[in-house]
This record gives C-alpha cells, sequence and structure tokens, in this order.
C-alpha cells in the first residue's frame, strides 16, 4: 500500500514538473518568436526608410542649387523642395503634401506631429573648411519647419563632417556634397518589448551622403 502511495506521489511530481518545464520553454520560445517578428518588421522598415534617404540625395547630386534663381548666386528653394517630393511625394498647387503622393517612402509615411521629418543639407568644400547651406537653416532645411511643426535638427555638425573629409594630414579636394537625413518613427506591432523599456515608437535615424559637383567653392552662374 505505502509503495503504491509512493509511486502515485512520484508521478504527480513528475507531472507538475513536467508542467513547470513546458511553461518556461514556452515562454521563452514566444518571446524568441515575438523578438522575430518585431525585429524582422522593424528592419524591413529601415531598409526602406534608407533606400528612401539614398533617392533623394541620388536626385540632389545631380541637381544643382546655385541655378534658376534670380539672385546671381542666390540658393534655388526648389532644390530642396524637390529632394522632399522624392522622398515623400509630390505637393498639390497649394504647396501642401498632395493626399495621394507616392515617393521613395511609399507606402510609409512621415508623421511630423511624433517628430518624423525629412532634413537636407548640402556643403562646399574648399581647402577641407565646410561650408553648409542653407545658411539660414544652420541645421538643416525641413519642410515641416515651414509649416508649423517642431521638425528636427540635423544630428551632423560642420564639425563632425570636417572630420569626416579629413584623413590625417589629407584634405578633401575642392568639391560638394549633399546630405539627406530621415526621422522616422517606428510602430511596435505587437507592443510587446514596450513592457520591457524599449520605447514604442522606436525612433530610427537614416541619411544619405552622395558627392555634389555643383556645390564646388566656384558655382556655376544662373
Amino acid at each position: 500500500m505505502n509503495m503504491k502511495r509512493l509511486i502515485s506521489e512520484w508521478k504527480k511530481e513528475k507531472i507538475g514538473q513536467s508542467l513547470v518545464e513546458l511553461t518556461l520553454v514556452l515562454t521563452l520560445l514566444l518571446t524568441l518568436l515575438i523578438g522575430m517578428v518585431e525585429f524582422g518588421n522593424l528592419l524591413n522598415q529601415y531598409i526602406m526608410v534608407v533606400d528612401a534617404a539614398r533617392e533623394g540625395a541620388r536626385f540632389g547630386s545631380n541637381d544643382d542649387p546655385f541655378i534658376r534663381t534670380t539672385t546671381p548666386f542666390g540658393l534655388n528653394a526648389n532644390f530642396f523642395t524637390n529632394i522632399d517630393q522624392i522622398v515623400e511625394g509630390s505637393f498639390d498647387s497649394s504647396g501642401e503634401r498632395a493626399a495621394d503622393a507616392k515617393g521613395a517612402l511609399s507606402p510609409l509615411t512621415l508623421r511630423p506631429d511624433k517628430g518624423d521629418d525629412v532634413v537636407i543639407s548640402f556643403f562646399s568644400i574648399s581647402g577641407g573648411v565646410l561650408t553648409r547651406f542653407p545658411t539660414d537653416h544652420p541645421y538643416g532645411w525641413s519642410y515641416y519647419h515651414s509649416k508649423g511643426y517642431t521638425g528636427r535638427n540635423s544630428l551632423f555638425t560642420v564639425s563632425d563632417l570636417q572630420g569626416r573629409v579629413h584623413q590625417g594630414s589629407l584634405s578633401a579636394p575642392n568639391t560638394g556634397m549633399v546630405l539627406v537625413e530621415i526621422f522616422y518613427s517606428y510602430d511596435q506591432i505587437l507592443h510587446f518589448w514596450h513592457f520591457i523599456g524599449i520605447p514604442d515608437p522606436i525612433n530610427v535615424h537614416t541619411y544619405a551622403i552622395m558627392p555634389l559637383s555643383s556645390a564646388e567653392p566656384t558655382p556655376t552662374p544662373p
């Protein structure tokens, strides 16, 4: 009788131990699965934002910010808006973003109320010294700044980029470059990682730098 009781109790303990182990393993597997789904979606959107920044910078590198202006050697404001439209989509006749606008970011859309933005700058390099344009926007041009949103400032200072064009004692040749930065808020689809301290939305920042020969120290007259 005592032996039967011992065997019965042993079986109960074995079942209880198995349930605990199964719970721990399932919890770990579910956490890994949620992480894979969330990270995969984030990575997919991140790549789309990177590609959009590259498309904008590639377009800008073929344009000339010093032509089609009424003032000699003045800046062509369309240089910035054209790049912005490549990234986000076209404007309508009133200067607002068209409802059906489709740019390189599509189907993603920026939400300026969340701090999303496209910041555009270009630089003239002379003797290794950088001059940032537009000069009246020392932290880059932003469409949403002009629309009353807080917008974003470039995360690159002139000093940062100055260090990039120097290689030891060597300086970059006289030339120019265009910088396109995109700030994007990624909303977690499962909202799981928010509970362990990871922010939701996750702030994403990407950028692309392309050569801009038309911004050489001696610009082409209009």
